[in-house]
């Protein structure tokens, strides 16, 4: 299963995490897939793609939503 969600450009940093740090433990701890790709010219937006089952997906949107 794949999923896809838009943030704002700014946003990025706080999921990413210091050193990647952040994304790298909700990868691990939801066990999907996650790629965060760069903005688009002309917009600040930025897509997330998770892939996983419909479990693993519904933890890393979780963490993802997390402080």
């Amino acid at each position: 299963m794949v999923l896809q969600v838009t943030i704002p450009k700014d946003a990025a940093g706080a999921i990413i995490g210091k050193g990647g740090a952040r994304i790298r433990k909700i990868r691990s701890d939801s066990g999907a897939s996650i790629s965060i790709e760069d903005s688009r010219p002309g917009t600040n937006d930025r897509i997330i793609t998770i892939n996983g089952s419909e479990p693993q997906i519904k933890h890393a949107q979780y963490l993802l939503q997390q402080r």
